[in-house]
């Protein structure tokens, strides 16, 4: 299949996904403009070869599925809406700047539900507590870890995997086709998605999260997602009392690594100008910051927490200590040990240098800094 050919239509999709489950309930109908504008973007945009068509036909197909079971899981689970979700703790922020290692070492201590990759692609049956281990959605994450760090060690420089720490909310948000899409160059889908409001993809994201929640013991759960910083009034609408981690680092530093990364991870058939893609998305994210500024004013300060990449890189458990502090929860000895021991292993650099320029981009670090001034001024960002 190549985008000259087109995607099936919305409805032959969502065919498709019942006659492979069997079951006929989407839930509301609110997922579909987010799918239509999807594949609009996917067709009209790319220029993408039949395997990378077939990869995005799969992610599509793998998403109306879940939606189909969840919503069979709810309906012979009818006493699961009861189920509370405490307020989360979410980091966001550039990406770039520090997220990944950061929830990776939250990710150690059990005070905190994780978000892990391998539940949000096949959340049903939801994984029960104590069976993780051998749960075979994690041994299939593992080997595919393995397989990745075998064949593709560039990316295992750039980014920490680990499945059994939290990842971003991508499929999540992805059941109703409103995840961001950062990795690929669909500026129309990227346009619509900052303005759409996320009210009821939030809501649809706590009813995929009460879900997972049923099996385990500990509600507190621990989100990481950059992307939050566009619709943070609604992440809160959704889950009221949580605590935002902000994580900030110069642009000039961040902008090129997340758009470096990104184009890593796009499909190697893709022909993409990398200066358009260079602005386009150095745009996105500059965007991306000032909504996040626009939103604290209205939500309040209370419940965030500030964590600048430098002093982070100089003092990590000092910095963690005080963020535990702020949320109020109990900071050990034995947490920190469990931290001081990944860190050892995974601090910056641990496993390669990832080599980029803004130059590479179409982009100059005095541009960028320019361009983000009202982020850097904002937050007391220093250059370097």
């Amino acid at each position: 299949m190549s985008s000259g050919s087109g995607f099936p239509k919305t409805t032959d999709l969502m065919e498709a996904a019942r006659r492979q489950t069997g079951l006929d309930d989407f839930g509301d109908d609110y997922f579909i403009e987010g799918l239509e504008r999807f594949v609009a973007s996917l067709e009209g945009e790319l220029q993408l070869g039949a395997v990378s068509a077939a990869s995005e036909l799969a992610s599509i197909q793998r998403r109306l599925v879940n939606r189909l079971e969840i919503e069979q899981w709810f309906h012979d689970n009818r006493a699961a809406s009861a189920i509370e979700v405490g307020p989360p703790v979410t980091i966001t922020g550039l990406p770039r700047t520090g997220t990944t290692a950061l929830v990776n070492m939250l990710s150690l201590d059990s005070q905190f539900q994780r978000l892990r990759m391998w539940e949000q692609l096949q959340p049903c049956p939801p994984p029960v507590e104590g069976a993780d281990e051998t749960d075979p959605r994690r041994l299939a994450a593992i080997a595919e870890k393995e397989k990745l760090s075998r064949e593709r060690p560039d990316l295992m420089a750039m980014h920490l995997f680990d499945p059994d720490a939290t990842e971003e909310d991508v499929e999540i948000l992805g059941l109703t086709f409103r995840a961001q899409q950062f990795v690929l160059p669909i500026y129309d889908y990227h346009a619509w998605w900052r303005d759409t409001n996320l009210d009821e993809a939030f809501a649809y994201h706590r009813r995929a999260i009460t879900l997972l929640q049923s099996g385990r013991k500990s509600n507190s759960w621990l989100f990481k997602a950059p992307a939050h910083q566009y619709h943070l009034e609604a992440f809160v609408k959704a889950y009221p009392g949580a605590k935002i981690i902000m994580t900030h680092r110069d642009p000039a530093k961040a902008v090129p690594s997340a758009i470096s990364f990104s184009s890593n991870l796009q499909p190697s058939d893709l022909k993409v100008d990398a200066s358009e893609l260079g602005r386009r998305k150095a745009e996105h994210l500059r965007i991306g910051c000032d909504r996040a500024i626009e939103a604290r004013t209205r939500i309040g300060e209370d419940c965030f927490f500030d964590i600048h990449h430098r002093a982070f890189l100089a003092d990590p458990f000092g910095t963690i200590e005080r963020l535990y502090a702020f949320l109020e929860r109990p900071w050990t000895s034995e947490t920190q040990r469990k931290m001081e021991d990944w860190y050892s292993k995974n601090h910056s650099g641990a496993h390669g240098a990832h080599s980029y320029t803004p130059e590479d981009f179409g982009l100059s670090v005095q541009q960028i800094r320019a361009d983000f001034r009202n982020y850097m001024d904002r937050f007391s960002i220093e250059a370097g």
